[in-house]
């Protein structure tokens, strides 16, 4: 389990990497499912995923994380349990 729980964690720091030189913010969610996907992660997992960091973080809060290096480890944590949650709903 810790094995996928650390490609899932580097999947999703390449998203965020992706992300950050996609560019066009009004995109942000399909960008960021296009990217998840590209990291090897379900369609409907990906969904799943950005619907609960938006839900707690909100549109301009989620996508003010995602475009940075300098995530904080709260949210960084926060994209991994709800990865693990998605993954096994």
């Amino acid at each position: 389990k810790l094995g996928e729980m650390m490609k899932t964690l580097t999947s999703l720091v390449l998203i965020s990497l992706v992300m950050m030189t996609a560019g066009c913010a009004s995109k942000t969610e399909r960008q960021f499912i296009s990217g998840c996907k590209t990291g090897g992660i379900d369609g409907n997992t990906c969904s799943c995923i950005y619907d609960k960091l938006e839900n707690k973080y909100g549109e301009d809060g989620l996508k003010n994380n995602l475009y940075t290096l300098q995530q904080t480890e709260s949210f960084q944590m926060d994209m991994v349990n709800v990865s693990y949650q998605c993954m096994k709903e």
